[in-house]
């Protein structure tokens, strides 16, 4: 290379670079990447012109144009409530919200801080439900409360081109001494409750023995009314057999009475603990005597072979 050339070439160095940094930055300025799940948001001196919902190599016009990129991924808000029940306590309510952008433009355009606004009618719908319940109701259907507050905020929320997919309400955290005193309450109810089933099942259970006992004596005054019933047959049978046999009605009613009294006196000689008193002094003399008789022992073999006899008269 002869020395005029190389001049000429270091003379034209310069504006090489300066042309090469031209392009660059056109080039950077020209050419833009938008990532998976996001979406780019295209405006023209501040004016939106397009969405890139996709992901991918996108071109713009330089310097004219700039790109807004969307998060279309899910997210998540921590929000701390502070709220008072119905017994008058303040307990804090950690949730936490799961949201994701579901309409870019409203997102970014319409709203100034829509995760902000989000916030904030969440947690004066979450306020709304739990006002009207108490302590042991937040603990119990925080379930129920989730899926009113999502009823609720669904539509306004969407204004803000957000879609909320859950919201997730921890325990309710509250002072060691209210817990104290709660756990002391709830002992208390529950002791309560548990009195009360066992006073319910005594009652069953009395209630079930008087009337299993209403039922033994039904089958037992059956059992002695078909017991008569059988006698008084008997007895009329044996007396329409005396007068078949030649016996004259009255002679027939006085046997039957001498045979009714002699049953009486047997089975009153069976059961020596029992005692009848009747009008009749010989009589009640003769069942005495017959009741002590009955209560000797029988004749018993004495060692020796020989037969003791108890003299009854």
């Amino acid at each position: 290379m002869s020395f005029d050339s190389f001049v000429n070439f270091a003379e034209a160095v310069p504006a090489l670079i300066i042309t090469g940094v031209i392009l660059f930055l056109i080039g950077k300025g020209t050419f833009y990447t938008i990532p998976q799940t996001y979406t780019g948001l295209v405006t023209r001196f501040d004016r939106h012109v397009r969405t890139n919902d996709f992901a991918g190599l996108k071109m713009k016009i330089p310097l004219i144009e700039k790109v807004d990129k969307i998060s279309m991924q899910e997210f998540q808000a921590d929000e701390m409530l502070e709220t008072k029940t119905t017994d008058n306590l303040f307990v804090k309510l950690p949730i936490s919200i799961h949201y994701q952008v579901n309409a870019p433009e409203k997102f970014f355009f319409e709203k100034g801080d829509p995760i902000k606004l989000m916030k904030k009618v969440v947690a004066a719908a979450v306020r709304e439900y739990t006002s009207g319940k108490d302590f042991q109701e937040l603990y119990d259907e925080r379930q129920q409360i989730k899926e009113g507050v999502l009823n609720k905020v669904e539509t306004q929320v969407g204004t803000y081109g957000i879609l909320i997919s859950d919201i997730v309400i921890d325990e309710p955290q509250a002072s060691v001494e209210v817990k104290e005193t709660f756990d002391r309450v709830r002992s208390s109810a529950l002791e309560k409750d548990a009195a009360k089933n066992e006073a319910e099942a005594d009652y069953i259970r009395t209630v079930k023995r008087a009337e299993a006992d209403k039922q033994r004596n039904i089958l037992i005054g059956e059992g002695v009314a078909g017991f008569r019933e059988k006698i008084a047959d008997g007895y009329s049978l044996l007396r329409k057999q005396l007068i078949s046999d030649g016996a004259d009605p009255y002679t027939a009613d006085r046997f039957m009475e001498e045979a009714m009294r002699l049953d009486t006196l047997r089975d009153v000689g069976d059961k020596g603990n029992m005692v009848i008193v009747t009008t009749d002094g010989a009589s009640a003399l003769r069942v005495a005597e017959f009741q002590t008789l009955n209560q000797i022992p029988a004749n018993k073999e004495t060692p020796d072979g020989k037969i003791k006899q108890n003299n009854k008269k």
